[in-house]
């Protein structure tokens, strides 16, 4: 019912948007709240299960390949980024990593460019580089909601809870899947480093019911919510929760 729901509310927006803007605009946002809610969250649940992960894995390259091919270098920035949003979710990183070094000789656009950055910055986080993640963000303006909660989360990993909470700043009006999941990472290491523990634990445990899955990525790379996270899955009360 839940999923009826949300594409009841997609149909109504582009019902809305066809008398005030005509077929074309309401098209265009039906056909990416359709990505977003149905198209990105099968891919993710394919990519997190090791037997479904092969096959997918596999679509993924020979989409982006097909696009490599007409020279089209919007269509192959989608190609990457619809196989990217989706790694970044699952925490495949060595993937990511393959499918970034597709188009970074091709001289991207510059909000390409940006989203890109973003994307590598996180593959070295993972690998344990915070250097290379500051030189990967220092090639950008570093702006927008994407890059915004890459660069908080680097921040929220070092233990910086209240210059993460900064970065990250108010939640945008609309954002991607991908960019809603890191900005919960970056707020639940934030909020552990600033001794706001309880609360931390409040999401973590929010975040196992909607999907046991999305606390993985909080244990690696390791930061100051890690150990609660672990405790969360594991079902205890956890080495930050007063007693009582």
């Amino acid at each position: 019912m839940a999923k009826v729901g949300v594409m009841v509310g997609v149909a109504e927006v582009a019902l809305t948007l066809a008398l005030v803007c005509g077929g074309a605009a309401a098209a265009a946002v039906f056909v990416a709240s359709y990505r977003e809610t149905v198209v990105v969250r099968r891919l993710v649940g394919q990519l997190r299960d090791p037997a479904r992960r092969p096959t997918t894995l596999a679509a993924l390259r020979r989409r982006g390949d097909t696009a490599r091919r007409t020279a089209d270098p919007f269509r192959v920035e989608d190609a990457v980024r619809y196989a990217v949003e989706p790694l970044v979710a699952a925490g495949l990183w060595d993937e990511v990593g393959w499918f970034a070094a597709q188009v970074r000789s091709w001289s991207p656009r510059p909000t390409f460019a940006r989203w890109l950055a973003g994307v590598e910055a996180l593959a070295e986080l993972h690998r344990g580089d915070v250097k290379a993640a500051e030189a990967a963000l220092e090639r950008v303006d570093v702006r927008g909601p994407w890059l915004l909660a890459v660069d908080a989360y680097r921040l929220a990993l070092a233990g910086e809870g209240e210059a993460a909470m900064t970065r990250l700043g108010a939640p945008p009006e609309r954002a991607g899947l991908a960019v809603r999941h890191q900005r919960r990472l970056t707020e639940v290491h934030a909020l552990a480093a600033l001794g706001r523990r309880d609360e931390a634990r409040r999401l973590l445990e929010s975040m196992r019911r909607e999907d046991p899955a999305a606390l993985t990525p909080v244990l690696r790379p390791e930061g100051p919510a890690s150990r609660l996270a672990a405790a969360v899955l594991a079902g205890g009360a956890g080495p930050f929760r007063a007693p009582g």
